[in-house]
């Protein structure tokens, strides 16, 4: 019966050599050629079955797209070129080599596209669920990276892109907005930024507390998807509080001091110097609580 060592030499045979990784997977630690012009940044993210996908009902190699698109996706918050990763997998008990096979190669279907190598990991077996966790090494190349530190009284609140109903599938198949976030970082503009993956009402505190500063949102400005009028229908729930809370967009979130000549974005909302997040909404005002997803500890 195939075992770990055979999946490793089968993942070390689609290996494909290259100046930035001169020496073949296969080693302890992966070896890179990096440019000493570049910032490094790195990022890791976990994801669970019957948390962030359900492997009873969603293909292996759909779910590893889904692993690396969330890594990437945190390069594009950041303004930065995704260049290399490396993954681990718990895969349960009997599961079997095939099955291994095509998370991987759903780990290289979303990287591939952007250049990203995958240069090592580790894999186990276990009597638990399906656990894989991708760390992502990111390169500034000539663009400074943008936090989520640097908004200011008087800028807009943008997003790049409608929002709400990720559940119906696009949780799955989103496409990480990489290079659309170096095109706005180019612009000068930019003072902070995230990808929206807990939900507006929440990831727009996480720029307002870092920046010490708070926000009004309009909610006739929110660009809401077909995805949360469906899940409207079938719910109940108003869309746009399917907009506001849902989540797993993963859209970007970014505060500019002007309008950024790029197509698509969406201004909703302005910065405050008084601290705290408000909804706009027919001629009133009214707190916007943090609805958003929020791991329980």
């Amino acid at each position: 019966m195939p075992g770990e060592f055979d999946l490793i030499d089968w993942i070390r045979s689609q290996h494909k050599p290259s100046a930035f990784v001169p020496v073949p997977q296969g080693d302890d630690l992966a070896v890179l050629k990096w440019d000493p012009a570049d910032l490094l940044l790195v990022g890791v993210d976990q994801v669970l079955d019957g948390v962030h996908f359900d492997s009873a009902v969603h293909p292996p190699r759909l779910i590893g797209r889904k692993v690396m698109n969330r890594n990437l996706s945190d390069c594009a918050a950041m303004a930065c070129l995704p260049a290399a990763a490396v993954a681990t997998v718990a895969l349960p008990r009997g599961i079997g080599i095939d099955y291994a096979k095509e998370l991987y190669l759903g780990l290289r279907d979303a990287a591939d596209p952007f250049d990203c190598r995958l240069v090592g990991g580790d894999t186990a077996s276990w009597d638990g669920r399906l656990a894989c966790t991708v760390t992502v090494l990111g390169k500034s190349a000539g663009i400074k990276p943008i936090t989520r530190t640097g908004a200011r009284p008087g800028d807009g609140v943008y997003v790049t892109g409608p929002l709400g109903g990720s559940i119906l599938g696009r949780h799955l198949t989103f496409e990480p907005r990489v290079h659309l976030a170096r095109e706005l970082a180019r612009t000068g503009l930019l003072t902070a930024m995230l990808d929206l993956s807990d939900g507006l009402s929440r990831d727009l505190r996480h720029i307002c507390r870092q920046s010490n500063v708070g926000a009004t949102v309009d909610a006739a400005a929110i660009p809401i998807h077909a995805d949360a009028a469906e899940l409207s229908r079938r719910d109940g729930r108003e869309p746009l509080l399917h907009a506001l809370h849902d989540g797993e967009d993963h859209e970007l979130l970014f505060t500019a001091s002007d309008t950024p000549p790029v197509p698509g974005i969406v201004r909703i909302g302005t910065i405050t110097p008084e601290p705290g997040i408000w909804l706009s909404r027919d001629g009133s005002r009214e707190a916007l609580a943090a609805e958003g997803w929020q791991h329980s500890l």
